[in-house]
Protein backbone atom coordinates (compact mmCIF):
# COMPACT_ATOMS: atom_id res chain seq x y z
CA UNK A 1 0.00 0.00 0.00
CA UNK A 2 1.35 3.56 -0.88
CA UNK A 3 2.05 6.43 1.49
CA UNK A 4 -0.91 8.71 1.66
CA UNK A 5 -0.43 12.57 1.43
CA UNK A 6 -3.52 14.86 1.17
CA UNK A 7 -2.02 17.44 -1.23
CA UNK A 8 0.70 18.15 -3.10
CA UNK A 9 1.75 21.66 -4.32
CA UNK A 10 3.85 21.43 -7.25
CA UNK A 11 5.64 24.45 -8.30
CA UNK A 12 5.30 25.40 -12.12
CA UNK A 13 7.31 29.19 -10.94
CA UNK A 14 8.69 30.69 -7.84
CA UNK A 15 8.50 33.95 -9.03
CA UNK A 16 5.40 36.21 -9.71
CA UNK A 17 4.09 38.95 -11.33
CA UNK A 18 1.95 39.96 -8.52
CA UNK A 19 3.59 41.29 -4.78
CA UNK A 20 1.09 40.15 -2.30
CA UNK A 21 1.78 41.15 1.38
CA UNK A 22 1.82 37.54 3.15
CA UNK A 23 2.46 35.28 0.56
CA UNK A 24 3.05 31.34 2.00
CA UNK A 25 5.09 30.71 -0.77
CA UNK A 26 7.37 34.15 -0.41
CA UNK A 27 6.64 34.71 -4.19
CA UNK A 28 6.59 38.27 -3.03
CA UNK A 29 10.20 38.10 -3.22
CA UNK A 30 10.82 36.08 -6.36
CA UNK A 31 10.54 38.29 -9.41
CA UNK A 32 8.80 37.34 -12.37
CA UNK A 33 12.18 36.54 -14.04
CA UNK A 34 12.65 33.80 -11.89
CA UNK A 35 13.54 30.39 -13.39
CA UNK A 36 13.11 26.61 -12.04
CA UNK A 37 14.77 23.89 -13.82
CA UNK A 38 12.04 22.41 -15.63
CA UNK A 39 13.40 19.27 -16.98
CA UNK A 40 14.58 18.05 -13.73
CA UNK A 41 10.90 19.25 -11.85
CA UNK A 42 9.27 17.34 -15.00
CA UNK A 43 11.41 14.35 -13.70
CA UNK A 44 10.83 14.72 -10.03
CA UNK A 45 6.82 14.33 -10.57
CA UNK A 46 7.64 10.86 -12.54
CA UNK A 47 9.64 9.69 -9.71
CA UNK A 48 7.53 10.70 -6.43
CA UNK A 49 4.12 10.62 -8.16
CA UNK A 50 3.44 7.16 -8.62
CA UNK A 51 5.33 6.49 -4.89
CA UNK A 52 2.22 8.14 -3.26
CA UNK A 53 -1.59 8.16 -3.27
CA UNK A 54 -2.07 11.79 -3.34
CA UNK A 55 -5.66 13.22 -2.77
CA UNK A 56 -4.71 16.22 -4.89
CA UNK A 57 -1.73 18.18 -6.89
CA UNK A 58 -2.07 21.72 -6.66
CA UNK A 59 0.59 23.37 -9.76
CA UNK A 60 0.81 26.73 -8.77
CA UNK A 61 3.44 29.36 -8.37
CA UNK A 62 4.16 31.67 -8.13
CA UNK A 63 2.52 32.01 -11.00
CA UNK A 64 2.91 29.14 -12.86
CA UNK A 65 1.53 30.51 -16.19
CA UNK A 66 5.13 32.50 -15.81
CA UNK A 67 6.77 29.30 -17.18
CA UNK A 68 6.33 29.05 -20.60
CA UNK A 69 6.57 25.10 -20.36
CA UNK A 70 3.50 25.20 -17.70
CA UNK A 71 1.62 22.71 -20.10
CA UNK A 72 4.15 19.94 -19.63
CA UNK A 73 4.06 20.25 -15.94
CA UNK A 74 0.19 19.95 -15.95
CA UNK A 75 -0.04 17.50 -18.33
CA UNK A 76 2.46 15.13 -16.70
CA UNK A 77 0.91 15.89 -13.27
CA UNK A 78 -2.13 14.58 -14.81
CA UNK A 79 -0.59 11.61 -16.19
CA UNK A 80 0.83 10.34 -12.85
CA UNK A 81 -1.73 11.83 -10.24
CA UNK A 82 -4.96 9.39 -11.19
CA UNK A 83 -6.64 11.73 -8.75
CA UNK A 84 -7.99 15.73 -8.58
CA UNK A 85 -4.93 17.70 -10.39
CA UNK A 86 -5.96 22.11 -9.29
CA UNK A 87 -4.25 24.69 -12.08
CA UNK A 88 -3.77 27.68 -9.97
CA UNK A 89 -3.04 31.18 -11.42
CA UNK A 90 -4.08 34.60 -10.44
CA UNK A 91 -5.69 35.27 -14.11
CA UNK A 92 -3.21 37.96 -15.59
CA UNK A 93 -1.95 35.02 -18.33
CA UNK A 94 -5.57 33.02 -18.55
CA UNK A 95 -6.39 34.39 -22.09
CA UNK A 96 -2.73 33.96 -23.31
CA UNK A 97 -2.94 30.17 -22.61
CA UNK A 98 -6.16 29.07 -23.87
CA UNK A 99 -4.22 25.82 -23.94
CA UNK A 100 -5.57 25.14 -20.46
CA UNK A 101 -9.69 24.24 -21.88
CA UNK A 102 -8.27 21.24 -23.24
CA UNK A 103 -7.06 19.36 -19.98
CA UNK A 104 -10.44 21.05 -18.49
CA UNK A 105 -12.16 18.16 -20.90
CA UNK A 106 -11.01 15.82 -17.94
CA UNK A 107 -13.05 14.74 -15.40
CA UNK A 108 -10.38 15.46 -12.48
CA UNK A 109 -8.80 18.65 -13.81
CA UNK A 110 -10.26 21.97 -12.25
CA UNK A 111 -8.81 25.49 -12.60
CA UNK A 112 -8.73 27.76 -9.40
CA UNK A 113 -8.56 31.64 -10.20
CA UNK A 114 -7.24 33.54 -7.20
CA UNK A 115 -8.08 37.51 -7.64
CA UNK A 116 -5.60 39.62 -5.74
CA UNK A 117 -6.38 43.41 -7.07
CA UNK A 118 -9.85 45.15 -6.11
CA UNK A 119 -11.60 46.03 -9.92
CA UNK A 120 -11.07 49.82 -8.73
CA UNK A 121 -7.76 49.40 -10.29
CA UNK A 122 -6.80 49.24 -13.55
CA UNK A 123 -4.74 46.20 -13.17
CA UNK A 124 -7.58 44.17 -11.27
CA UNK A 125 -10.41 45.14 -13.56
CA UNK A 126 -7.96 43.73 -16.73
CA UNK A 127 -7.47 40.85 -14.41
CA UNK A 128 -11.34 40.21 -13.78
CA UNK A 129 -12.44 41.06 -17.33
CA UNK A 130 -10.14 38.24 -18.67
CA UNK A 131 -11.50 36.13 -16.07
CA UNK A 132 -14.98 36.56 -17.52
CA UNK A 133 -13.74 36.37 -21.03
CA UNK A 134 -12.39 32.98 -20.15
CA UNK A 135 -14.76 31.86 -18.31
CA UNK A 136 -15.62 27.84 -17.87
CA UNK A 137 -17.64 26.15 -16.17
CA UNK A 138 -14.57 23.92 -14.07
CA UNK A 139 -13.17 27.59 -13.38
CA UNK A 140 -13.22 28.13 -9.58
CA UNK A 141 -12.72 31.64 -8.38
CA UNK A 142 -11.62 32.71 -5.17
CA UNK A 143 -11.74 36.64 -4.95
CA UNK A 144 -9.13 38.01 -2.21
CA UNK A 145 -9.60 41.89 -3.62
CA UNK A 146 -13.00 41.94 -1.70
CA UNK A 147 -11.45 43.24 1.63
CA UNK A 148 -13.44 40.56 3.44
CA UNK A 149 -10.61 37.97 3.19
CA UNK A 150 -7.80 37.65 6.39
CA UNK A 151 -4.15 36.95 5.74
CA UNK A 152 -0.85 37.40 8.00
CA UNK A 153 2.82 37.48 7.57
CA UNK A 154 3.80 33.72 8.74
CA UNK A 155 7.05 34.89 10.51
CA UNK A 156 8.18 38.75 11.24
CA UNK A 157 9.24 41.26 9.52
CA UNK A 158 11.10 44.09 11.19
CA UNK A 159 12.46 46.87 9.01
CA UNK A 160 14.49 45.49 5.93
CA UNK A 161 14.81 42.19 8.08
CA UNK A 162 12.85 39.22 9.18
CA UNK A 163 12.91 37.39 11.89
CA UNK A 164 11.13 33.86 12.90
CA UNK A 165 8.86 33.82 15.51
CA UNK A 166 10.35 31.66 18.22
CA UNK A 167 7.23 31.32 20.33
CA UNK A 168 7.89 27.91 21.68
CA UNK A 169 3.96 26.23 20.74
CA UNK A 170 4.61 24.44 17.59
CA UNK A 171 1.21 23.29 18.03
CA UNK A 172 -0.88 26.34 18.16
CA UNK A 173 1.21 27.60 14.99
CA UNK A 174 0.81 24.54 13.13
CA UNK A 175 -2.86 25.42 13.96
CA UNK A 176 -2.16 28.79 12.80
CA UNK A 177 -0.21 27.46 9.28
CA UNK A 178 -1.33 29.14 6.38
CA UNK A 179 -0.50 26.54 3.93
CA UNK A 180 0.26 22.95 5.69
CA UNK A 181 0.18 21.59 1.88
CA UNK A 182 3.57 19.12 0.97
CA UNK A 183 5.61 20.72 -1.31
CA UNK A 184 7.67 18.87 -4.44
CA UNK A 185 10.61 21.27 -5.12
CA UNK A 186 14.05 20.99 -5.98
CA UNK A 187 14.59 17.70 -6.07
CA UNK A 188 12.81 17.26 -2.99
CA UNK A 189 9.53 16.74 -0.81
CA UNK A 190 9.09 19.99 2.27
CA UNK A 191 6.54 19.83 4.98
CA UNK A 192 5.55 23.32 3.54
CA UNK A 193 6.35 26.36 1.39
CA UNK A 194 8.09 27.96 4.42
CA UNK A 195 10.48 25.06 4.70
CA UNK A 196 11.11 24.75 1.09
CA UNK A 197 11.56 28.02 0.00
CA UNK A 198 13.36 29.50 3.33
CA UNK A 199 17.21 29.42 1.92
CA UNK A 200 15.65 31.86 -1.30
CA UNK A 201 13.71 34.32 0.77
CA UNK A 202 16.83 34.64 3.05
CA UNK A 203 18.98 35.11 0.15
CA UNK A 204 17.05 37.99 -0.96
CA UNK A 205 16.75 39.31 2.00
CA UNK A 206 20.57 39.46 2.20
CA UNK A 207 20.19 37.51 5.53
CA UNK A 208 21.87 33.70 3.93
CA UNK A 209 24.11 32.05 6.81
CA UNK A 210 21.70 34.29 10.08
CA UNK A 211 22.65 32.31 12.85
CA UNK A 212 18.76 32.62 13.89
CA UNK A 213 17.31 31.08 10.98
CA UNK A 214 19.78 27.98 11.46
CA UNK A 215 17.20 25.72 13.60
CA UNK A 216 14.75 26.13 10.63
CA UNK A 217 16.92 25.58 7.53
CA UNK A 218 15.91 22.10 7.71
CA UNK A 219 16.64 19.09 4.25
CA UNK A 220 13.71 18.55 2.58
CA UNK A 221 13.48 14.53 1.33
CA UNK A 222 15.00 13.96 -1.65
CA UNK A 223 12.32 11.95 -4.20
CA UNK A 224 14.29 9.07 -4.55
CA UNK A 225 14.55 8.39 -0.72
CA UNK A 226 13.87 4.91 1.14
CA UNK A 227 10.09 3.50 1.44
CA UNK A 228 10.80 4.25 5.21
CA UNK A 229 11.81 7.68 4.51
CA UNK A 230 8.69 8.23 2.41
CA UNK A 231 6.07 6.37 5.07
CA UNK A 232 8.05 8.96 7.72
CA UNK A 233 7.45 11.84 5.61
CA UNK A 234 3.70 11.18 4.69
CA UNK A 235 2.75 10.58 8.42
CA UNK A 236 4.45 13.83 9.47
CA UNK A 237 3.24 15.88 6.65
CA UNK A 238 0.23 17.19 8.65
CA UNK A 239 1.58 17.06 12.04
CA UNK A 240 3.15 19.50 14.41
CA UNK A 241 7.15 19.65 14.05
CA UNK A 242 9.94 22.00 15.25
CA UNK A 243 10.32 23.84 12.49
CA UNK A 244 6.51 25.03 12.96
CA UNK A 245 8.54 27.40 15.52
CA UNK A 246 9.31 29.94 13.07
CA UNK A 247 6.18 30.76 12.34
CA UNK A 248 3.24 32.80 14.33
CA UNK A 249 0.58 31.31 16.44
CA UNK A 250 -0.46 35.12 17.62
CA UNK A 251 -1.44 36.50 14.17
CA UNK A 252 -1.63 39.88 13.57
CA UNK A 253 -4.61 39.98 10.43
CA UNK A 254 -4.40 42.62 7.48
CA UNK A 255 -7.11 43.01 4.44
CA UNK A 256 -5.98 40.18 1.62
CA UNK A 257 -4.06 40.85 -1.68
CA UNK A 258 -1.92 44.02 -0.78
CA UNK A 259 0.53 44.91 -3.13
CA UNK A 260 3.74 45.43 -1.14
CA UNK A 261 6.83 46.99 -2.18
CA UNK A 262 9.76 44.88 -0.80
CA UNK A 263 13.12 43.46 -2.01
CA UNK A 264 12.93 40.95 -5.11
CA UNK A 265 15.66 38.74 -6.60
CA UNK A 266 15.83 36.80 -9.40
CA UNK A 267 16.00 32.84 -8.42
CA UNK A 268 17.62 30.65 -10.63
CA UNK A 269 17.37 26.80 -9.72
CA UNK A 270 20.10 24.54 -11.66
Amino acid sequence: MLPKLDTLDVSSSIGCNLQCKGCNHFSNCFSAGSKLNTDSLLDDIKVILPRIDVGRVNVIGGEPLLNPRCEEILKTCIEYAPNRVNMYTNGELILENQWIRDYLELPNVYLRISLHLPESTERGRKIIENVKQFDHPKLIITEHHTGADRWFDSIKKRGDKVHPYNQDNIEKSFAWCSCPNAQLYNGRLWKCPNTAFLREMLYVMDQTGDPEWDPYLVDGVPVSCSDEELEKFCKNSFKAEPVCNMCTHKPLHFSAAQQQKTKRKVIITK
